[in-house]
């Protein structure tokens, strides 16, 4: 059985705040399968399919210059059209927004849960610690198979439309979900000292 201590019951304001973080968490969800299907029904058919490819050290001419006269400019990404991909092209192309969408719409609800539970005094429990680990797992396994993925899907396009005869990025990922998870860890760790410091508290009552 769950209790709940004066000393970890939110103030109103404060309760507020978290079951409107819920509620954005639910626009989030909607947002994100929105995304998702949209993406999906872009490269399903498996014609013409866009591909967001990233670049390091390409240029190329745009018509930005006085009467439209042509400027080199440097290209990070541009979106290539596939005529028709290699079947592990288009597996890696379809695979990829459903990895990352299904990653954010567990990540939005388990952060919903978090705030549940928050809300309603329950911060330093058990069930709170397996939330935030959870968390962190899902963001882990979303960052590791959407990135491979996203390297099959880029490195398929471009061998697509270059005959493979073009060596670009062979590896894309984004850097940034690897901060968010230590990030996660280092608050589950912290939510679990705390949980063991207050079960241990409750036992010297």
């Amino acid at each position: 059985m769950s209790t709940t201590t004066g000393g970890t019951r939110l103030g109103r304001s404060d309760r507020v705040g978290l079951y409107m973080t819920i509620a954005l968490g639910l626009i989030g969800i909607c947002a994100a399968a929105w995304t998702m299907v949209a993406r999906l029904v872009e490269v399903l058919p498996g014609t013409d399919v866009p591909v967001r490819v990233p670049f390091i050290g390409e240029t190329a001419d745009l018509p930005i210059g006085p009467g439209g006269a042509p400027v080199p400019v440097a290209v990070d990404e541009a979106t290539v059209i596939v005529p028709q991909p290699a079947a592990a092209t288009q597996f890696a192309i379809v695979a990829e927004p459903i990895v990352y969408g299904v990653a954010i719409i567990v990540g939005i609800t388990l952060l919903g849960l978090l705030c549940w539970n928050l809300a309603r005094g329950r911060a330093f429990t058990r069930s709170t610690v397996r939330i935030i680990g959870w968390g962190g797992g899902t963001l882990a396994i979303g960052w590791v198979v959407g990135s491979l993925f996203t390297t099959m899907s880029v490195n398929g396009a471009l061998s697509a439309i270059s005959d493979y005869q073009y060596e670009g990025i062979t590896f894309g990922t984004n850097f940034g979900a690897m901060f968010g998870i230590l990030a996660i860890g280092a608050i589950g760790a912290a939510f679990q000292i705390g949980e063991r410091l207050q079960r241990d508290t409750e036992g010297l009552v």
